[in-house]
């Protein structure tokens, strides 16, 4: 068996690095590490020696980070915490602390919330703060340590994981199903308002392609900008929305909603996990729980 040699730099020269780059003063670095002065400044030339590049600029008694020192900070820092994070796995410590998690709103209310009881017997302890936005912009807040989004994975500088794809397909109320005109035929939903998710009813459109009835125009429409709004709405009658198993497997399964029509069309965009470079063991425990019981949930609904 072939073992891959890993060409880095010795650890020391890298937490000496790692120290003088955050206090940009070789005096401070060396009083955290417990070694002298210049103990740390051989550290560092013989780290830049071995890297064949400059990592500081000396100013006076200033250290000014390079470009290249810059990435190195960043790249050691996620690293140095990654690796103290997993040795407080391996010591079976407890999941502690704080865990901020900003998810869109219809999934967390009628899909994570119904299920979060299970994560927390997991991490008993954690304090949870769970934070509502489907923007993708914020998925990597500075404040959130991890994100779920819908949407197409146009993050970058982090981790992103597809949790699932998902097929759309119209619910109503049932009182649409009793009430005059009623939903016998596809032909119907000429009669009846359809609730959209954006202004330009591209989803329904594609739907309504999907069931060959390319030709309809439905007269009225009323498009929310919140897709848990557009479930309130499909709820009270108010219309007939696109929905998933995720965002709308409960309401069905309680009979809020049903499924006048058994046609779906695949979804352009699929829900997805962001994390950032570094993860800490309780969102580590989060997004392994989170992944395995997506997986089981789609088993359970094909």
């Amino acid at each position: 068996m072939k073992i891959r040699k890993r060409h880095l730099p010795p650890l020391n020269a890298i937490r000496a690095f790692e120290a003088a780059a955050r206090h940009l003063h070789l005096g401070k670095a060396a009083e955290e590490l417990s070694v002298t002065h210049g103990a740390v400044s051989k550290q560092i030339g013989n780290l830049e020696d071995h890297l064949g590049f400059a990592l500081f600029e000396r100013a006076g008694n200033r250290l000014v980070l390079t470009e290249r020192g810059r990435k190195l900070l960043a790249a050691s820092n996620a690293a140095l915490d990654q690796l103290g994070y997993a040795i407080a796995r391996l010591d079976g410590a407890a999941v502690e602390g704080e865990l901020r998690l900003s998810v869109p709103p219809a999934f967390g209310a009628n899909w994570l919330i119904p299920r979060l009881a299970g994560f927390r017997r997991q991490a008993p302890s954690l304090r949870l703060q769970l934070l509502a936005s489907d923007r993708p912009e914020d998925a990597l807040d500075k404040d959130v340590d991890l994100a779920v989004r819908f949407g197409k994975p146009v993050w970058r500088d982090c981790t992103v994981r597809l949790l699932a794809h998902v097929r759309y397909f119209p619910v109503c109320s049932p009182s649409l199903l009793n009430e005059p005109p009623g939903l016998a035929t596809l032909g119907d939903l000429a009669y009846h308002t359809l609730l959209l998710d954006d202004p330009a009813g591209d989803n329904w459109k594609r739907w309504l392609e999907h069931a060959a009835l390319r030709d309809a125009d439905p007269p009225n429409s009323i498009y929310f900008e919140d897709f848990a709004h557009i479930l309130a709405a499909a709820r009270a009658g108010l219309g007939l929305c696109l929905g998933d198993m995720i965002t709308t497997g409960a309401d069905l399964a309680a009979g809020r909603l049903v499924r006048p029509f058994e046609q779906s069309v695949e979804g352009l965009a699929a829900y997805f996990l962001i994390e950032p470079s570094v993860v800490s063991p309780a969102a580590r425990l989060f997004a392994d729980w989170l992944e395995a019981e997506m997986v089981s949930f789609v088993r359970n609904c094909h």
